[in-house]
């Protein structure tokens, strides 16, 4: 593993190597930045390392640290477990519990049990935030499937911001929002970002996406091959790809993927 990191002001610290099939994954890279987006085209191991992150793959080799927190280290021997990890995640497919209504699938996770009133006001926001306020007493199965993907991201979203620790919880969000209508999704996003820099909750986020890249303006980490290529403002990081949509949306084709 090429690089060197250091652990101070670092939200997070990565530096991981793992074989998925035929892609071996060689990362490193560190989060400074409220939300900070991976991209990466499919295959290239955005989603493993997300997964490693969460503590649902567990790393050839590797450290991965979490503020103050060692999650990973595998000269040591230390993995912690998932559901000990300062970190929410939600991905592309929604687990709803299906015998719980949309307000109590929301609230499962909360760290705020024993606060009610707050954590009932919270619920009210965030069902508010993700357009869900009139589906609060129905069940998964009365819900279409962007409805119940909304559900599952908002639970991740309030058991983030509820997190009881030392330091924030980081949220991890593998493209949970690719299924829906792209003007909903950019507004979405958009206020969901807004909402969580008043919670002061950090995001790392994984697209394919260049719209919705610069949607977030936020950093952005390129990945191709397993490696790190590039890391910092979304307009350096994929100015390339950028130009290469804008010029196919003018010739009026199909969008490239990037």
């Amino acid at each position: 593993m090429e690089g060197r990191l250091t652990l101070s002001d670092n939200l997070l610290v990565v530096k991981l190597e793992h074989r998925v099939g035929s892609l071996a994954l060689d990362v490193s890279f560190a989060l400074t930045q409220p939300w900070t987006v991976l991209f990466a085209p499919s295959g290239s191991g955005k989603t493993t390392v997300l997964r490693a992150v969460a503590g649902f793959v567990r790393p050839d080799a590797g450290l991965i640290v979490c503020g103050a927190d060692i999650l990973v280290d595998c000269n040591a021997g230390v993995f912690v477990p998932v559901h000990e990890r300062p970190v929410r995640s939600a991905g592309q497919a929604a687990q709803l519990f299906p015998h719980m209504s949309v307000r109590t699938n929301v609230l499962f996770g909360s760290g705020w049990d024993s606060k009610p009133d707050e954590e009932l006001e919270l619920a009210g926001q965030v069902l508010e935030l993700f357009r869900l306020s009139g589906f609060a007493e129905r069940m998964p199965r009365e819900l279409s499937g962007g409805e119940r993907q909304r559900v599952s991201v908002a639970r991740a979203v309030v058991s983030a911001v509820t997190f009881r620790g030392p330091s924030k919880a980081l949220l991890l969000l593998d493209e949970p929002f690719s299924g829906l209508d792209a003007a909903v999704r950019d507004e979405l996003l958009v206020e969901l970002q807004e909402w969580l820099r008043r919670w002061k909750t950090p995001v790392l986020s994984v697209t394919h996406d260049v719209g919705e890249a610069f949607q977030l303006g936020a950093e952005v980490i390129k990945i191709a091959d397993g490696r790190v290529v590039q890391q910092g403002p979304v307009g350096e990081v994929l100015a390339m790809e950028r130009r290469r949509l804008m010029e196919q949306l003018q010739s009026g084709g199909a969008p490239l993927e990037a």
